[in-house]
């Protein structure tokens, strides 16, 4: 069961908390249910929309049942157990991880399954997970592609370990670049001491980033080689267990089911598990333009709704059509398309939002945003405005216990994250 961690202490440490939670757990503060707008917080601050959250959480959940497929959520994106925790309830394989600090947080956080999409060659880290999962009684696989990596993992495992080989591609990551190199891999694990292979892994986002037919086609290319390279390794694996295919972030996984989905493979019993992560938070601009689950793909299935806003307080208006906001570069990202305005809350009347979204944010610096206004808009200094943004991954890194609010803005919850 995925727990939080409610122990912690709060107070300055913590963007956007109000000065008089200091001497309260996170979880005792969050019971309290304060209003964003008059329960001190100070600003700038980072809110998740819970409603959407747990939208896109069950959205999800459905759509993998219908296919026939498992997801393990890449908890990379937040690293937060709060989160995981309302994936889980609606329902999931297991979570996903780049490294082993990452799944160290989610093995202490009571993760039953954890999938480690990398190799892992630390002697300390293989030793642990082996006798977690022992004591435990949990689920571990992580990645191999050469035949010294399994080495590494056979000298230092002290119990079974499961691998799948990951498959990668020319000018992409790590990953075997051919079929033989799979098969020898196999033949390598096979002949390990403490080793299982389960399958096959792989990273389809690296081949393109766009949804153009020859972005689709080039990444439905690539899952062809993983779907080959799983039928000559299938022979090799753990008998009597499921052979597992393994890939899909958020923007493909439409793909993976298509070519990885286990009615593809005639008289091998496949467990398909997609690993996407930004889903759960998602975003209001790159992954909005590009999810099987937005931009109107799926109208029967519905679509995923941005959670992610960051509020920021008005500084300055210092010429026509300039506004100065408190939030810059270390506050919101920027690598996939800068800060979305959306609304306005006046400073002495809360309750009276206003819609912006044709203003602009055209610059960042490390505490401020530039945004052009019509020389005629009425904002002033002292009131609010929300920024949505572009890419989970980088903004969920820049907060450290960002707010979850109600759909009556209040604050229900802390996703705390552990990066």
């Amino acid at each position: 069961m995925i727990t939080t961690f409610d122990d912690e202490r709060i107070g300055f440490r913590y963007k956007g908390l109000p000065a008089d939670a200091a001497d309260l757990t996170l979880g005792e503060f969050a019971g309290q249910q304060r209003p964003i707008l008059s329960g001190g917080f100070s600003w700038p601050a980072m809110t998740l929309r819970l409603s959407a959250v747990e939208h896109n959480a069950d959205l999800m959940a459905r759509y993998v049942k219908s296919h026939n497929l498992q997801i393990a959520p890449h908890l990379k994106t937040s690293m937060s157990p709060a989160l995981a925790a309302i994936a889980e309830a609606a329902g999931i394989w297991g979570v996903t991880v780049a490294n082993p600090f990452q799944a160290r947080v989610f093995m202490a956080a009571g993760a039953e399954s954890i999938f480690l999409a990398n190799e892992v060659l630390e002697p300390a880290f293989v030793r642990d997970i082996s006798a977690w999962q022992a004591r435990e009684g949990r689920r571990f696989i992580c990645y191999v592609d050469s035949p010294r990596g399994v080495q590494i993992l056979d000298q230092y495992a002290t119990e079974g370990l499961d691998v799948v080989i990951e498959i990668g591609h020319s000018g992409g990551r790590a990953g075997v670049r051919t079929l033989e190199d799979a098969a020898n891999v196999a033949k390598a694990v096979k002949q390990s001491k403490h080793l299982h292979l389960r399958g096959v892994g792989g990273y389809e986002g690296s081949v393109s980033h766009g949804r153009t037919p020859e972005d689709v086609a080039a990444v439905r290319r690539y899952l062809g080689t993983m779907a080959e390279a799983l039928r000559i390794v299938a022979a090799d694996c753990a008998a009597g267990l499921p052979v597992i295919a393994s890939a899909g972030g958020s923007l493909y996984f439409d793909c993976v089911a298509d070519v990885l989905g286990p009615e593809n493979f005639d008289h091998t019993d496949v467990l398909t598990i997609i690993r996407s992560g930004a889903y759960l938070t998602h975003d209001s601009d790159f992954y909005a333009r590009r999810s099987p689950l937005d931009s109107g793909r799926n109208e029967s299935v519905g679509q995923l709704l941005p959670s992610i806003e960051v509020w920021a307080q008005i500084l300055s208006r210092p010429e026509p059509g300039l506004i100065i906001a408190g939030a810059g570069r270390r506050d919101v990202n920027s690598d996939s398309g800068l800060p979305l305005p959306r609304n306005v809350i006046p400073f002495d009347d809360g309750a009276a939002r206003r819609d912006v979204s044709n203003w602009n944010v055209f610059e960042l610096n490390d505490q401020h945003a530039f945004i052009q206004v019509p020389d005629d808009d009425p904002a002033e200094p002292g009131d609010l405005v929300t920024l949505a943004i572009s890419h989970p991954c980088t903004l969920h890194q820049r907060w450290s216990a960002p707010l979850l609010i109600d759909d009556a803005d209040r604050v229900v919850g802390i996703a705390r994250s552990y990066f």
